[in-house]
Order: structure tokens, then sequence, then C-alpha cells
């Protein structure tokens, strides 16, 4: 072997163990965390512990519930949640059945909060109210018909800009001319919940069945994020809809922990277990896989746990698929590399047929297998939607691992078939 080979094999493990640590320790450098470790990773409802509750969005009379209705009711109860420090939550719509599940695991950020004290008070409908600069309220949402988002012109330059328009009610527009002629040249702050969401500034009074809130500095999209959600949450102070607690159940993390140990644990065992025996049939090949598995095992660790990607009970058991779906990868590459050895051609031509041999067969064989997860979290909820995203996640990175790390390190250890193939798997020398 050259010095160049053994250089690179050598920087190969270096990255090996600095991806390991990092994966289960993370880097700290004094107070700040730059790169968070396995421990940092999100746990799901069903490790955790939490409450589930599902609401039924029930119509007034003469009314019916739209998309667009269910869409406002989410947005209050995320600003909801959000005020009470709790931002570890999951909401999902059903349009078809008007239900909303709302779940809340306990590993929030603010560990003293009781999960099912949090949900308390998110089936009120949203109040909303305009005040002054004291705190007086001036008028509130029975008085406001609707609030639409738009990009119309508002002033003489014709340029659209991101703003707000709200329609009042015939009280409504009294009460909103009354109180724009004390406040020109004030703010009317607009609180939701007792949360002030936007204070636009009164140029002058207004009496009109109409009003604009324009939203303040940042780019358009910026603006406009602001601008839709200020609508939203405006609008959802008069849902025509009531939401009735259909169930409510608090989920103990105690068996789901336990759960989690095991699972760990029986990952951990099967790993080296695969180890071991590809080192014992494949030999050096096999001392390849296992250096890349370690590294597909790091960086899985590390994108989930920097990318806030949460982890089911489920999501473990695609962890531990896609593993299988990378020594697979590898076990195609070897078999194929110890047919070309066999069949005496150099070591050269050897490496750069099995890999191009085996190529197709594990890129269509994965490929359908990230179709299958993405359906899965596409289509699937819950325990369903975390097994998807883990196993898409854990194929892709198992094809870079056995199609760039693999082939990188192997690639250097090469020239030791031309010495005898008994490294290699094979008993027979190459000539």
């Amino acid at each position: 072997m050259k010095k160049d080979n053994i250089i690179k094999i050598l920087i190969s493990v270096v990255i090996m163990l600095l991806l390991g640590y990092l994966a289960i320790f993370g880097l700290t450098i004094g107070d700040k965390t730059i790169i968070k470790g396995a421990k940092s990773i999100k746990t799901g409802l069903d490790i955790s512990g939490g409450v589930t509750i599902v609401y039924q969005a029930e119509p007034q009379e003469g009314a019916e519930i739209t998309q667009g209705d269910l869409d406002k009711s989410k947005a209050v109860i995320q600003k909801r949640l959000e005020a009470k420090n709790i931002y570890d939550y999951i909401i999902r719509l059903d349009y078809n059945t008007n239900q909303i599940n709302v779940e809340i695991p306990t590993g929030t950020s603010d560990t003293s909060v009781d999960p099912l004290a949090a949900v308390e008070g998110l089936d009120k409908t949203a109040v909303v109210q305009f005040r002054d600069t004291d705190g007086n309220v001036l008028l509130q949402g029975e008085d406001i018909k609707s609030a639409q988002y738009s990009e119309d012109a508002v002033n003489s330059t014709g340029i659209g800009t991101p703003h707000v328009v709200l329609t009042f009610s015939e009280e409504g527009q009294k009460k909103f001319a009354d109180a724009t002629g004390k406040l020109a040249g004030k703010a009317m702050p607009i609180y939701l919940d007792e949360e002030c969401i936007a204070s636009p500034y009164v140029e002058s009074k207004i009496d009109s069945s109409t009003a604009i809130i324009t939203v303040g500095d940042g780019t358009f999209a910026e603006k406009k994020k602001i601008a839709e959600e200020y609508a939203m949450l405006i609008d959802s102070g008069s849902l025509p809809f009531n939401l009735n607690v259909i169930n409510k159940e608090y989920i103990g993390p105690y068996v789901g922990q336990q759960a989690l140990g095991i699972s760990v644990k029986a990952g951990a065992v099967a790993l080296i277990l695969v180890c071991l025996i590809i080192i014992v049939i494949y030999r050096l090949p096999g001392i390849v896989s296992t250096i890349a598995l370690v590294i597909y095992t790091a960086l899985l660790l590390l994108i989930m746990a920097n990318t806030g990607i949460t982890l089911t009970l489920s999501g473990i058991a695609g962890l531990i698929l896609s593993v299988g779906m990378a020594v697979d990868a590898n076990v195609i590459i070897f078999e194929r590399l110890k047919e070309e050895l066999d069949k005496k051609l150099s070591y050269k031509k050897a490496f750069e047929k099995s890999y191009k041999n085996a190529m197709s067969t594990i890129v269509d064989g994965n490929i359908t297998t990230i179709i299958v997860a993405l359906v899965l979290y596409g289509l699937g909820s819950g325990m369903i939607k975390g097994f998807g995203i883990v196993l898409a996640l854990g194929v892709v990175l198992s094809l870079f691992t056995a199609l760039v790390v693999s082939k990188f390190i192997l690639k250097q250890f090469m020239p030791l078939a031309s010495k005898g193939t008994f490294l290699f798997g094979l008993k027979k020398e190459v000539k």
C-alpha cells in the first residue's frame, strides 16, 4: 500500500471517531451549544408521555365550517400554547370530520409545565380587542365582521403592499370612528387573548365600514407572512363554530421510557452483531463496512438532534430498518467484488466493475423504499409519520455511506488484493 492510501484510511478513521463523539456528546463552547448530541433528540408522545386532546368543531345555527375556519382555529391554539411557553406540540386538522387533534409531549422546554393544565381553555373562542394605550377596550371581536389579507395598493403610488382589511359591523363602525377620533396620532393596540399581536398607528379619524392595518418594516415576504397571520388571528375572534372536547387523555412516560431503553439496547446489540458477522464473512471489506456504518449512525443522530426531528418508537424501528438497508447495499457490492476477483481480474478493474454492476440494484431498491417512506410520512399521522420520516432519512444516508464513504475507504485497501484475496473473502489468488 502507498503512503497516500494509508493517510486517507487514517483520516477516515479520525472522521469516524470525531462524528461518533459529536453524535454522543455534541459540542459546547462555554455556555453555548454549537452542535447538539443524541441526548438533545426530541422524543414523541409515545416516549416522553404527555396529553392528547381531540376537539370537535360544532357549527352554530345556519353556519357551515370551512377549511379556512379550521385553519384559523389552529392559529389561535398555536398562539395560546406558545403563550404558555409550550413549543413542542403537534396540531393536526381533519377536514373531513372537522376535528382538531392536539398533542403535547411532556418533553417541552419548560419542564415545569403541566400538560393537562396547558390545554385548558384551548377550546374557547378567541377574544379580540382593540384598546387604547391605557388598556381600555374600545371595540372587540363581535364588532368585526371579517379580517382579510390583501396586497392591493393603499396609496397614490399604486404599489401593492401586504396589509389587513377589517370590515366592521354597523355598531363596530361607530365605535371605530369614535376610537380613531380620540387616538389620532397615537397607537391602537390589538389584543388576542390578552396578547398584543399588533399596534397600528392611527393617523386620523376613520369613519368607514372598513379599515386597513399595515405591517412595519421588512421584506415583502416577511410582511406578507405577518399580515396573513394577523388577518387569520383577528378573523378567528368570530369563528362560526364552537370547539367541544370529545377526548382528552394523559399518557404517562413510563412504558415509553422502558421501551426506549430496550429499543436502544436492541439496536446497539444488533449493530455490533451485524458488524461482527460482516467482518467474518467479508474480512477487510467488512471492516470498511463497519467504519461506514458508524459514520452513518453518527450522521443520522446528528441530523435528528440538530434539525428537531421528533423521535417516536416507530421512528426507532425505521432507524434500525435503515441500518439493515445500509448493510444490504454493502453486501451487494462486496458479493460483486468477490465475483470479479474470482474471475482473476486486476484489483482495479474488479473494484470498478463491482460498483458499476451493483449500482442499479442498490439505487432501485433504495428509491422504492424512499417513495414508500415519503408516502407514509405524507399520508400517515402520529407513529406512522414518525416511522416514515426516519426511514426516508436513514435510506438516503445509507446510500451516501455505501456509494461514497465505503467506496472511498475500500478503494484505499484494494492494492492489498494484488498480494492475495484472503482478506477479501476468497482463497484464490489474483495474478
